[in-house]
C-alpha cells in the first residue's frame, strides 16, 4: 500500500488512522523506515512504527494534517505536514509540523522512510 503522489499522504494516514487501521497507516511506510515523535527516540521498521503509533490510537486519538510543502527529485519527495492530534471532543492535544521523506517504489506508489513528527517546527 502507498499513495499515487506525495501530495496524497496526508490524507491517507489520517484515513486509515482514524478509521484504526493499524496496517493500513503502517502499510504506508517502507519496510526499513524510520519515525520518531520528539526527534530523540526511533522506531525503524513497520513493526516498531505500529507500536509507536498505537498508543494515539487506543487512546482513541483523531488526527487531523495537511500538506503544506513538496519538494520533488526523481523518486524522493520532502514533504511537511502541518498536523493535529484531536481527542473525543475534538480539542487539540497536541499540534505541530512535520517533516517526511518519501519515496517512489518499483510499483509507482509512495511510501514514507523518513517520518519526524516535529522536524518541520523544531528549532
Amino acid at each position: 500500500m502507498g499513495v499515487a503522489s506525495p501530495d496524497l499522504m496526508a490524507s491517507a494516514f489520517a484515513d486509515r488512522f482514524n478509521a484504526g487501521d493499524a496496517a493500513g497507516f503502517v502499510a504506508l511506510y517502507t519496510d526499513d523506515a524510520v519515525f520518531t515523535y520528539d526527534g530523540a527516540e526511533r522506531a525503524v521498521g513497520r513493526k516498531q512504527i505500529e507500536g509507536a503509533l498505537a498508543g494515539f490510537m487506543m487512546a482513541g486519538l483523531q488526527f487531523r494534517g495537511e500538506c503544506v510543502s513538496i519538494h520533488v527529485v526523481g523518486d524522493t519527495a520532502l514533504t511537511r505536514f502541518k498536523w493535529e492530534l484531536l481527542d473525543a471532543d475534538g480539542g487539540a492535544v497536541s499540534s505541530g509540523v512535520s517533516a517526511e521523506v518519501q519515496r517512489r517504489g518499483p510499483d509507482g506508489l509512495w511510501r514514507l522512510i523518513i517520518d519526524d513528527t516535529g522536524g518541520g517546527s523544531r528549532v
